[in-house]
């Protein structure tokens, strides 16, 4: 290169001798990578390591640690506590804790094999024994965890929940300290994907604080990419990059600060996003979505997608009228979607023919498109064989909504009692129920008629089916769909041959109308240009999926300037280099 050089300075006017030596230390910059403060090269094309910050707005809660309660937890939890697994934007596994796993011979156990040498950020040892203490935790009949129900495919959970048999009973073992055993009631294919919520608890710091532990940042331990720094309850919590992290995911970003705030103080978001005070917000309602789709700069940084929930209708199928599969099939053929989708629900719904969402693993839900398509006609035909001629004597009954979804359900819920007007001459109510007095309702298989949504827990169609099963919270029983239910969730064999069961068992569901299917929500964020992560590109079919705050490893802010004066340096090294040759 010196030789090469030198015939370059020779060959070149004299200007050369002043200007190559600086323009070769103006172009070498793009090369020269900032390292963060936990040690991780960042990308070249990072912004300065002040500016590596992501803010967003979410409602606060009351604890940050998972195996203590998810429906008051903090948005933080996932962040600074290590799972074993993640998910990828595709929905497949991805290492954490965990480096591999595979289930034994039987089917009856999973070994996950833990990386060695993590640690918790006080700088305790953190590891498999970790693990059983978090699971013991989450089963303890004392700590009255709200999401047990989730964990109950782990042998002898559900006997310890009700205390039948001790917690260390629990069907979760270190064999020793990079080697955790979980053992099932039955062969549980999709274990791996539901103990992707696995966000551990420190035992040491739980018993030295009590519940408080996870309250407040002098008393807080982090195993994850991130630590708690401050907490300030409805205001703000500020996350830092965990120097003492040795996980699968090191952060690019120097800090995460989440504007928190209580439900019965909504902020403005929109014009916190335009302010430049938060560089990412979901949009809520079509007037704010009209507002950006208008507006060149913003709606350049609108991103849409499916999500997956599910909004159907379920019906008391063991007791009149519901009882009668025609009637069911009635109510199904009276519903439009299209006109939902182009009022009630424009631009913030899609129709749903199925209970699996579009993308969502194992799901094809045009296969249902034709099954119970709008058809008034066929409708009144089928109801007038079922005993109500033009509606007569049909008994009165109510469309249920969740008083917690009834800004998301009572306008489609009234659109529906209007369709079925017309269809069938049945005149039906719309009523807001208060929430524990529908979910109970529900579960007691005591609610005649109503509008519900479900949202995923894990991206497998044993989550979202399962839900149909006769012991869930449908009064809908089918033995054909049980038996392809059973079979599916203990199938060992590839994925895609365990999806076709599945397949078959979601097209029993639709064909005998164990529920009428609606429309699963589209979700509408705002986020920075300048804000980049692979994870927020689409996935490998086509879909933009807004990825989980547990996988932020590639999550960076770019440089303002980077597409204007990079390109020129690169440009000009690329000259050098090749003149040098």
């Amino acid at each position: 290169m010196y030789l090469s050089l030198t015939r370059l300075i020779k060959t070149t006017p004299k200007i050369t001798y002043f200007l190559c030596p600086i323009m070769i230390f103006w172009a070498m910059d793009i090369y020269a990578q900032q390292v963060n403060s936990i040690g991780r090269e960042l990308p070249k094309d990072a912004a300065p390591l002040e500016q590596q910050q992501f803010r967003f707005f979410e409602m606060d809660g009351t604890y940050m640690e998972w195996f203590k309660t998810i429906y008051k937890r903090s948005p933080a939890t996932d962040l600074i506590s290590e799972p074993l697994l993640r998910h990828d934007k595709n929905y497949q596994l991805l290492p954490a804790a965990a480096k591999s796993w595979e289930a034994t011979k039987d089917g009856y156990t999973w070994l996950f094999h833990l990386r060695s040498g993590m640690q918790w950020d006080d700088g305790r040892p953190f590891n498999a024994h970790d693990y059983v203490y978090t699971f013991r935790r989450g089963a303890d009949p004392q700590n009255a965890y709200d999401f047990e129900w989730h964990y109950r495919i782990i042998k002898n959970w559900d006997a310890v929940v009700s205390r039948r048999l001790p917690v260390d009973s629990l069907g979760v073992f270190a064999i020793n300290d990079t080697t955790l055993a979980v053992h099932t009631e039955q062969r549980v294919p999709y274990l791996p994907h539901n103990l992707v919520m696995s966000w551990a608890s420190p035992q040491h710091a739980v018993a030295k604080y009590g519940e408080e532990w996870s309250t407040r940042s002098k008393t807080h331990v982090s195993s994850g990419p991130f630590k708690l720094s401050e907490w300030r309850k409805n205001e703000v919590i500020v996350l830092d990059a965990n120097p003492m992290y040795r996980g699968s995911a090191p952060p690019y970003l120097e800090q995460i600060i989440i504007r928190v705030f209580a439900q019965a103080t909504q902020p403005l978001m929109l014009s916190a996003y335009t302010a430049e005070e938060v560089d990412m917000i979901l949009l809520s309602g079509q007037a704010s979505l009209g507002r950006v789709k208008t507006d060149p700069l913003l709606n350049r940084e609108l991103h849409s997608m499916v999500n997956f929930i599910t909004f159907y209708m379920t019906m008391d199928t063991y007791n009149t009228p519901f009882n009668d599969l025609r009637v069911r099939q009635a109510f199904a053929h009276s519903i439009d979607r299209s006109a939902l989708m182009g009022s009630a629900l424009r631009d913030i719904g899609v129709p749903a023919y199925g209970m699996l969402p579009p993308g969502f693993p194992g799901s094809d839900p045009g296969a249902f498109r034709e099954t119970l398509v709008y058809n008034p006609d066929r409708a009144r035909q089928l109801l007038a064989e079922a005993g109500y001629p033009d509606g007569r004597g049909f008994p009165q009954v109510d469309i249920w909504i969740r008083g917690i979804d009834s800004h998301s359900t009572r306008i489609p819920a009234e659109a529906i009692q209007a369709m079925l007007a017309e269809a069938l001459n049945v005149k039906v109510g719309v009523r807001v129920i208060e929430r524990k007095v529908f979910t109970d309702g529900l579960n007691n298989h005591e609610v005649t008629l109503a509008v519900v949504a479900y949202s995923q827990d894990f991206p497998d169609p044993a989550n979202l089916l399962g839900l149909w099963r006769y012991n869930g919270r449908h009064a809908w029983r089918n033995d054909t769909f049980e038996k392809l239910i059973h079979e599916a969730n203990e199938y060992m064999g590839p994925s895609r041959e365990r999806y076709a069961i599945y397949h078959a068992a979601e097209q029993r569901l639709v064909e005998e109308v164990g529920g009428i299917f609606l429309w699963h929500p589209v979700e509408h964020r705002l986020w920075k240009s300048n804000f980049y992560s692979p994870s927020l590109l689409p996935n490998r079919l086509g879909m933009e999926v807004w990825a989980s705050l547990t996988l932020m490893d590639g999550y960076f802010r770019n440089s303002d300037s980077i597409d204007y004066i990079q390109p020129l340096k690169r440009r000009f090294w690329d000259w050098l280099k090749s003149s040098l040759d």
